[in-house]
């Protein structure tokens, strides 16, 4: 079994760590180990939230202001002065701008780690100013690219960059080009020309990645779309109340109201929408067989 290290940039406005977090690094302990950074200042019990986690070999929480590659950075570096790389086979630069996992990673991460590519992620990006480079929210390397002296300089010389789209062109794009032009293959499961996580996150799920993207959670419309993806149904309880915290709002939302199950199996779900008050019933959860309104 392939050995992984996981290196986990937080951020949380409100300086808390949210279930969300929680429930994600939870999954990644299941496979490999975590080295957790966080660009906030936490009080003692709630950067303990982490810290507690199996496989979490160390939580640290402070505010430095140079974004996720910043935090990518300091547990980097931590896990080098430690001397503990040279016991992983892949290194994953992981942060929490996404909600999930909502279904097991492993199959996801064997598909990539057995492919040709040393380089591998979820998503890849591509616009008219950027070529087509991982993006940086969940970014793998192989132990030929994370041992290389290219990789270790750098993360040595990353520093904090105001402009997010000088950002985006030094670190994201920039590790993508760094790693590709040294004659290494890069894989994503989404290709640039599928990359929907923002305006169709709905489409990446069904392609493959296990992620919904926090900014894009608004296009989801409506959160019953999740269920059929959805292993863990606390996962929806816990970005509920993180999109509530946000401010983030599903356009033509709908609540569970009913649900009828026959050998486990969601058979019919009734919704009620709460603009309207119309009540909506689906088959299987995805059919739409039934509207009940009230009518003065």
């Amino acid at each position: 079994m392939k050995k992984r290290l996981f290196l986990f940039a937080g951020f949380d406005k409100d300086n808390i760590v949210d279930d969300t977090l929680v429930y994600y690094v939870t999954a990644l302990s299941k496979l490999g180990d975590i080295v957790f950074v966080m660009d906030t200042d936490l009080k003692p019990k709630e950067i303990e939230k982490i810290s507690k986690i199996p496989n979490v070999l160390y939580a640290k929480a402070e505010r430095h202001g140079e974004y996720d590659f910043g935090s990518y950075k300091r547990a980097y570096l931590w896990a080098k002065q430690n001397k503990i790389l040279d016991n992983y086979d892949w290194l994953y630069l992981v942060n929490d701008s996404v909600y999930g996992p909502l279904w097991d990673l492993t199959n996801v991460l064997d598909n990539l780690e057995n492919s040709d590519a040393d380089l591998v992620g979820m998503t890849e990006n591509c616009d008219k100013c950027t070529p087509k480079h991982v993006q940086s929210w969940f970014v793998g390397l192989s132990k030929k690219v994370f041992e290389n002296t290219f990789f270790d300089n750098f993360m040595k010389k990353i520093t904090r960059i105001p402009n997010k789209t000088a950002l985006v062109l030094k670190y994201e794009a920039g590790l993508s080009w760094l790693v590709v032009r040294h004659g290494f293959k890069m894989k994503t499961i989404i290709d640039s020309e599928h990359n929907n996580i923002y305006s169709d996150p709905c489409s990446v799920l069904i392609g493959g990645v296990p992620f919904v993207k926090k900014n894009g959670a608004s296009g989801l419309r409506r959160l019953y779309f999740l269920n059929p993806h959805v292993e863990d149904d606390v996962l929806i309880d816990y970005m509920v109340a993180h999109m509530k915290r946000h401010n983030i709002v599903l356009t033509d939302s709908l609540r569970n109201v009913y649900e009828l199950r026959l050998f486990g199996i969601p058979f019919v779900n009734i919704y009620v929408k709460g603009s309207s008050g119309a009540y909506k019933v689906y088959l299987f959860n995805r059919i739409p067989i039934l509207r009940i309104k009230k009518y003065k």
